[in-house]
């Protein structure tokens, strides 16, 4: 089995504060920009990202100050997977499979789920999301994949 090894990839770690969130948004914006990637994919991407991160400190951690969130950007030729990672609690990973479909009414924000939804966000906009739990670290990891449309215009192929 060939290995294929990212073209750039990129480790950092940020303090579990929700006043961080936004600056690994900054971060992961500047990384798809460094692809390039089209405008409206890198927003999605940041998204996503956005959403994990912030799905580890208010879930993992409780909110509770003192440990950090990881995150790990692999860039290759055809397809980007960013890792989340934290040793906070853990969750199902049946969650990212049971999060594709939610049922509520857009205008009516009485029947918005009460969570969940940033897990439908990351699986409708990345084309793998999965989770797992190994020795007291879990992560998060989100693929989007190059192959589906032009990276450089955002049209389907």
């Amino acid at each position: 089995m060939e290995v294929t090894l990212p073209e750039k990839s990129i480790t950092f770690i940020t303090e579990r504060r929700l006043e961080n969130v936004s600056l690994v948004g900054v971060a992961v914006k500047a990384i798809c920009k460094s692809i390039p990637l089209v405008e409206a994919l890198s927003r999605n991407i940041e998204l996503s990202v956005v959403e994990g991160v912030t799905n580890a400190i208010k879930h993992a951690y409780g909110l509770q100050q003192g440990n950090n969130v990881e995150i790990t950007t692999l860039v290759f030729d055809d397809r980007i997977t960013i890792k989340i990672s934290d040793t906070g609690k853990g969750m199902d990973p049946q969650r990212c499979e049971d999060c594709r479909e939610i049922d509520f009414e857009p205008g009516n924000s009485k029947t918005l789920p009460v969570c969940g939804m940033g897990l439908h966000i990351m699986r409708s906009i990345m084309d793998e999301m999965y989770y797992e739990t190994t020795s007291g670290k879990n992560t998060m990891t989100l693929v989007k994949r190059f192959k589906n449309y032009d990276k450089h215009t955002g049209d389907e192929a």
